[in-house]
Order: C-alpha cells, then structure tokens, then sequence
C-alpha cells in the first residue's frame, strides 16, 4: 500500500480557486452591517505590485480622479496588508465604492494594469463569470417545474434581492425554458 497517509489526518480542503488569471483587486461585499471594508489582491496582482504579506501599500488619486493607482511603499507607512495580501480600510473602501458608484450589497473586481510606471484600476468593473443566484435559480425552477403560485412567490423575493428587472427575469427564463425539451405551456 503505497499511497496510505500514516500518523496524520489527510488534508480536507481544497485549495483556493483564483478567481481571476490576470491582476485583479476585489472589493468584498458588505455582507451585514458592520462588516470589514476588505480588498483583495489576487496572486497575480501581488506579483504585478511585488508585495507580500505584513507590506505596505498606498492608493493615489488623480486631481479629477479618473486614475486610481496603487503602489507598494519601501517604508512603513500606508495600508499594511495582512499575511494572505488583504487590507480593510473604511475610508478608502468607501471612498472609492462612492468614486465608482459601487453596490457594495456585491463583490466589485477591478482589472489591475501598469501603465506609464504606474499601477492603475481600471475602472471598469468585471462581471462575474458565474452564474449569478438568479439564474441558477431560474435553472433549478426549469428542471423541478414549481407550480405558478410557488414560481411567482419565489421570484418576487429573488428579483428584491438581486435588484433585477422583470425584463431580465423574463429573458432568462425564456431562454431557459426553451432549453428544454419537455416544457409544456400548459402547466403555467
């Protein structure tokens, strides 16, 4: 038996996912009142602005504050970053979620990029390449085929919860429903 652990417990995590193959900073969301203001530097990031745990960084603002940059400090001043490469800071946080007109209710991801030796957000927001709740839900709701009344009630809340539009409900659940094979108009 070659593969067998002995005197210790296998490892039951997986390791973590990057998110993102290129320099990216994410925002976390405020998941509940009182909730850290995080930034978080992905791997790719980290080695675009050479940093490591327990470093220092700064983030500078442009007069007209179209240019968002970072940069790592050689001194012991500006934000220390954690040992996993995260900051929480309430004014920079909020700051930049107002600058951006963020909902901060959401994860927001900015495209890190070096430009004129400088290391700049790009302002753009990434969409997420998952599937959003909402439609992993409308996949659920095609496969189990809820009743009306259920379908209905369940999808107010959603769409309160996700801010979302009636339009793009419908769109979604078009093109989910059409999808599949067996749907029968009927059964709404």
């Amino acid at each position: 038996m070659e593969n067998l652990t002995w005197d210790a417990v296998p490892t039951q995590r997986t390791r973590k996912q990057e998110k993102y193959d290129f320099p990216a900073v994410t925002l976390a969301a405020l998941a509940k009142v009182g909730a850290g203001r995080k930034f978080i530097f992905n791997k790719s990031a980290q080695e675009l602005l050479d940093i490591k745990g327990e470093d220092y960084i700064s983030f500078g603002f442009s007069p007209d504050k179209s240019i968002i940059a970072i940069r790592k400090n050689t001194t012991e001043t500006g934000l220390k970053l954690t040992k996993t490469c995260t900051i929480s800071d309430k004014k920079t946080y909020e700051f930049i979620a107002r600058l951006l007109n963020l909902n901060t209710d959401l994860e927001n991801s900015f495209k890190l990029e070096s430009k004129d030796n400088l290391i700049i957000l790009n302002q753009t927001r990434l969409e997420d390449s998952t599937n959003s709740a909402l439609e992993t839900f409308i996949d659920e709701v095609a496969t189990e085929r809820l009743p009306k009344e259920e379908f209905n009630k369940i999808m107010e809340t959603v769409l309160a919860e996700e801010n979302t539009s009636e339009e793009e409900v419908e769109n979604i659940t078009i093109s989910s429903n059409k999808e599949s094979d067996d749907f029968d108009d009927n059964q709404w």
